[in-house]
C-alpha cells in the first residue's frame, strides 16, 4: 500500500516538470524566432530631408534663408518630402501654409504659380479700383492693407440742394494704401497672413479697394456727385448702416432725440438715486425704508422698470417717507397697475395718466405685401423684417423677439430691462385695421405735457387688451 501511494506521487512530479520543461522550450523558441527576426529586417537607413530652418508663415518665399537639410530614419520619411536635389526645383515658389522650425516640407505645401504682378493677385470676377483720399479718409495712417470700410457720400438729392449723406458701398476690403505697394509683391505676403509690417509708409494719397465692376461703377458716378466718405470697420463686422440718407431734418431730429434722452436720464437718475439694492437684493430708499413694491428692475443705465417693461423714467414719479411711487400730486402708484393705452400712452387702472414717452410694443407685428411692417395700433416701421419664426430682424443683422421687447418713438428696439438692441430706420402712423371694444373712459393726454408739467386732457376710451 506504502508502495502504491510513493508510485503516485513520483507520477505527479513528472507531469509537473514535464509541463515545465515544455513552457520553457516554448519560450526559448519565441525568443529564437524574434532574434533571427531583427536580423533578417534590413537596416533603416537615415534619409536627407528639406526642413523649415524657422517657424514659416503661410506666403514666405522659399529659399536657401528659411530652408535647411536635416537627416531623419528613412521608415519616418513621407513620399511626399522634399528632397535636398530637389531645392533648385521649389527654390522662389511660394508656402501655401503655416510650417514649424524643423519640420518637414511637403510638396503639397509649395505654391507652383507666383504671381509675376500686382493683378496675379487680384480674385476672379472682381477688380482692383484706386481712388484719391485725404488725411481725414486715411484715419491719421491707421488705414492698412486688408482693412474694411464703409463709403459713403455727400450729395444734394433735392431741388433745394440741401445735402444728404448717401451710402454708397459697405465692408469694402483695402488692398494697397498708397502706390507704391501695388507693385510690391512683399505687401501681397502681409495681405495674406493679415499682419502689419512696420516698413509700411503712414502717408499715402490713394488706397486700392476690391470691388465688383458694378461697384466700382457705382463708386465713379458717386465720386463725381459729391465729396466722398469713409469709415474704418472691424474685419469680423457684417452689419449695414441701417439707413437711406440722412438729411438736414435727420440731424435736427436726432439732436431732439439726444435732448429728450438727457432730460429722461436726468429723471431717471434722480429717481434712482433715491432707491438702494441691497446685499439681500430687497430695495429701499437712502433712509433704509423698504419699497412697498419689489417689482422693479434697476437697469446698468440707472433706468427704473416695471418687469412688463415700462419705464418709470421721465413720468414725474418720485418717493414718498413710506417707500411708495407718488406722482406730481402726492397719489400712490402702483407699478402693478400700470396698462398701456392703444397708442402707447401709460396709465394706472384707475384712470390716472403718467406723463413721458409713450410705449409701443411690437406683439402682433406683421408684415405687408410691401415689405414694410405694421404694429397693432397701425403704426408702419420700415428697416426690419419678419423671419420664418416670426422674430424681427433689424438691418444690422440682429434678430429679437417682438413680444420681448418695446419701440421707442425715435425708433429704438429696447429690451424689457432696458437694453437698446437696436433701430429701424422711420416709423409712420398708420390706420387699426381692427374694431376696439370700448371697456372705460378715463383722461387721455390731448396737448401733451407742457414745460411746467401739466397735461391738458380730454375724455377718450381705453382699448381693451392693452394692458401689461
Amino acid at each position: 500500500m506504502a508502495t502504491s501511494k510513493k508510485s503516485f506521487m513520483l507520477l505527479i512530479i513528472a507531469l509537473g516538470l514535464g509541463v515545465v520543461g515544455a513552457l520553457l522550450a516554448m519560450l526559448y523558441l519565441d525568443a529564437r524566432e524574434s532574434s533571427l527576426r531583427d536580423l533578417l529586417r534590413p537596416d533603416s537607413q537615415p534619409i536627407s530631408v528639406v526642413v523649415a530652418a524657422k517657424d514659416l508663415l503661410k506666403g514666405d518665399v522659399l529659399d536657401a534663408a528659411s530652408l535647411s537639410v536635416r537627416e531623419i530614419p528613412g521608415e519616418f520619411v513621407d513620399t511626399n518630402a522634399v528632397l535636398p536635389q530637389q531645392f533648385d526645383s521649389i527654390k522662389g515658389l511660394v508656402l501655401q501654409q503655416n510650417l514649424a522650425a524643423g519640420k518637414v516640407l511637403l510638396q503639397s505645401f509649395i505654391g507652383r504659380e507666383f504671381p509675376l504682378d500686382f493683378s496675379d493677385t487680384i480674385v476672379i470676377k472682381r477688380r482692383a479700383m484706386t481712388i484719391q483720399v485725404d488725411e481725414m479718409s486715411t484715419f491719421t495712417g491707421l488705414l492698412r492693407p486688408g482693412n474694411r470700410i464703409d463709403l459713403f457720400v455727400n450729395i444734394s438729392l433735392s431741388a433745394s440742394g440741401d445735402k444728404s449723406i448717401v451710402p454708397v458701398l459697405e465692408n469694402v476690403e483695402v488692398l494697397t494704401t498708397g502706390r507704391d505697394s501695388a507693385y510690391d509683391y512683399s505687401e501681397k505676403v502681409r495681405f495674406i497672413r493679415g499682419g502689419i509690417d512696420a516698413g509700411i509708409k503712414q502717408n499715402f494719397t490713394t488706397i486700392t479697394l476690391n470691388v465688383t465692376p458694378k461697384e466700382a461703377s457705382i463708386l465713379a458716378i458717386a465720386k463725381d456727385q459729391g465729396d466722398l466718405l469713409a469709415l474704418l470697420r472691424n474685419r469680423k463686422d457684417t452689419s449695414g448702416s441701417g439707413f437711406s440718407a440722412i438729411s438736414n431734418q435727420d440731424i435736427s431730429r436726432n439732436a431732439q432725440q439726444l435732448a429728450t434722452r438727457e432730460q429722461l436720464r436726468r429723471s431717471s437718475e434722480q429717481l434712482a438715486a433715491g432707491i438702494v439694492v441691497g446685499e439681500d437684493g430687497v430695495l429701499r430708499t437712502r433712509d433704509g425704508v423698504v419699497l412697498a413694491n419689489q417689482n422693479l428692475i434697476i437697469g446698468a443705465d440707472g433706468s427704473i422698470r416695471t418687469k412688463s417693461g415700462i419705464d418709470l423714467s421721465g413720468r414725474g414719479l418720485s418717493l414718498n417717507a413710506k417707500g411708495e411711487l407718488v406722482d406730481r400730486d402726492g397719489n400712490v402708484i402702483d407699478p402693478d397697475s400700470l396698462l398701456i393705452a392703444a397708442d402707447g400712452t401709460v396709465m394706472t387702472s384707475d384712470g390716472k395718466l403718467l406723463g413721458g414717452e409713450k410705449i409701443r410694443s411690437l406683439a402682433g407685428v406683421r408684415q405687408l405685401a410691401n415689405g414694410k411692417l405694421q404694429l397693432a395700433d397701425g403704426t408702419i416701421i420700415e428697416g426690419a423684417t419678419l423671419n420664418s419664426a416670426g422674430q424681427l430682424v433689424l438691418a444690422d443683422g440682429t434678430v429679437v423677439d417682438p413680444e420681448n421687447v418695446r419701440i421707442r418713438a425715435d425708433g429704438s428696439i429696447v429690451s424689457l430691462s432696458g437694453e437698446v438692441l437696436g433701430k429701424v430706420s422711420k416709423i409712420l402712423p398708420g390706420s387699426i385695421n381692427r374694431v376696439l371694444r370700448v371697456t372705460s373712459t378715463i383722461d387721455y393726454i390731448a396737448g401733451g405735457i407742457s414745460k411746467d408739467g401739466v397735461a391738458t386732457v380730454q375724455k377718450l376710451p381705453v382699448a381693451q387688451g392693452q394692458g401689461q
